[in-house]
């Protein structure tokens, strides 16, 4: 197995500035509006550790049978299926048997090949998926 393969990816939490934990937050926050149609009342001043909305949103994927539903951007889906799996650090090859199974029937093919979502993970910083278990730095990439 080539040093590309035994690479696990997770969602950056830890070692966060003030302005990329605030996004991070943000961007999950935006997704359980979203999932509770806006229930939720937000203060963009008091905002959470992303840690606690994670673990909120996850729980909502994990009631829903439509969070990762067939016409999900594939970029999109990388994120939603971090949270979904409690953000456990996984390969590219087991990111690509998780959608391949969660996409097996469906009606919109898009190409998850291994090769497709290396490229993409390189190019998700907005997601903050990162190697996991390194300091993140453009330069520490394999790719």
């Amino acid at each position: 197995m080539t040093t590309q393969g035994k690479i696990k990816y997770s969602i950056k939490l830890n070692n966060l500035n003030d302005n990329e934990k605030k996004s991070l937050a943000l961007i999950l926050h935006t997704r359980i509006q979203e999932m509770k149609k806006g229930e939720i009342d937000f203060n963009i001043n008091k905002i959470e550790d992303p840690q606690k909305y994670l673990e909120v949103l996850g729980s909502l994927y994990k009631e829903s049978s439509s969070f990762l539903a067939p016409k999900t951007p594939v970029k999109e889906a990388l994120f939603r299926l971090f949270v979904f799996n409690g953000n456990k650090p996984l390969t590219i090859k087991q990111i690509n048997k998780h959608l391949s199974e969660l996409w097996e029937m469906s009606q919109f093919p898009r190409d998850i090949s291994i090769e497709k979502l290396t490229s993409l993970i390189s190019n998700t910083s907005d997601y903050y998926i990162h190697p996991y278990g390194r300091k993140f730095n453009k330069s520490s990439l394999p790719f």
